[in-house]
């Protein structure tokens, strides 16, 4: 017989045990997930009955409020803990993120607001059968949750426990939005408005005024700043450092909002930003690095203390 040939038998003959090992461990996994959860279950919540999907939904607080549907955008708080050990793995509450090794410096702690529809099945139907104000716990296998994969601290097979507070549902997250500016503008009657080409807005405050000679693009900057949300929630800030964030105005370091408001600052001036998230980070808002979770969240606009220093960088022509 050809070597060739005896060569593609034996590759495909270990392709095929790989794959059955593959499957019977997928089975056995499966099973062991099965088990466990069910001793789970009887020990604790013996008179609960799943709905079809497999989801055990526990109301602790009714709600009175609007349910999500998959067109809105919900605002939660939750615990979530692997089953059967109820071990805490995920998180949007600071303590608790802390207090089990799962917090992460990028990520912004607080409520969490996202696309209702957008998450795993379990939290999706569980979510859907809670009214606005509600407080349940959802309980489901991996199948409603991250399956085979997992993600994060949340393990293959891995069965899942999820305490959730709907605090509001929100079926415009942009007329959400423009009433939270609206509110920060009746404070702050001293907002200049400054206009991109689209009509787009952003609004300068201005605190210091600094030297006479204004920042232009093209100009390179030393910015210190501290960036948070309307509901004051830092997300991000360079205070207390050594030296400044160093910005070529105009050339797409930084967000539009930035680079169209910071030409209304002079050197050694000092001011507020307040950029909608057209000009900020859109309707998607934007992920920690090499995560799954929220550092801005959609639809958000952001204000920024800003000090521009009196360090003026020459520019080199090519």
């Amino acid at each position: 017989m050809n070597r060739n040939l005896l060569s593609i038998i034996a590759l495909a003959g270990l392709f095929f045990i790989t794959g059955c090992e593959e499957e019977n461990n997928y089975d056995e996994l499966m099973a062991e997930e099965e088990r466990y959860f069910q001793l789970y279950m009887d020990a604790n919540y013996p008179d609960v009955d799943s709905t079809e999907s497999g989801l055990y939904y526990i109301s602790y607080v009714e709600g009175e409020g609007a349910s999500p549907n998959d067109s809105d955008y919900v605002l939660i708080n939750y615990l979530a803990y692997t089953i059967p050990d109820e071990q805490v793995v995920d998180t949007y509450d600071e303590e608790w993120a802390r207090d089990y090794n799962i917090y992460n410096s990028e990520v912004l702690y607080g409520p969490y607001k996202y696309k209702h529809g957008s998450e795993m099945m379990g939290l999706k139907e569980g979510l859907s059968m809670m009214k606005e104000g509600g407080v349940a716990r959802l309980i489901f296998k991996s199948d409603l949750g991250f399956g085979a994969e997992g993600v994060g601290k949340i393990g293959k097979f891995e069965s899942l426990m999820y305490d959730v507070q709907l605090l509001e549902v929100i079926d415009s997250p942009a007329a959400r939005e423009q009433e939270m500016i609206d509110a920060y503008l009746a404070e702050h009657p001293s907002a200049y408005p400054i206009k991109n080409e689209d009509g787009l807005k952003v609004y300068h405050i201005p605190e210091e005024a600094g030297d006479s000679v204004f920042v232009k693009a093209g100009n390179t900057i030393e910015v210190f700043y501290t960036g948070m949300l309307l509901d004051g929630r830092v997300f991000d800030s360079n205070e207390g450092s050594s030296a400044g964030l160093k910005v070529t105005v105009g050339e797409g370091d930084v967000i539009e909002g930035w680079d169209l408001g910071l030409t209304y600052f002079r050197y050694g001036g000092k001011g507020k930003l307040l950029i909608p998230h057209e000009l900020a980070y859109g309707e998607d808002g934007s992920k920690a690095s090499g995560t799954n979770k929220t550092s801005i969240p959609p639809f958000e606009a952001l204000l920024f203390d800003i000090e521009v220093t009196k360090t003026v960088y020459d520019i080199k022509e090519d």
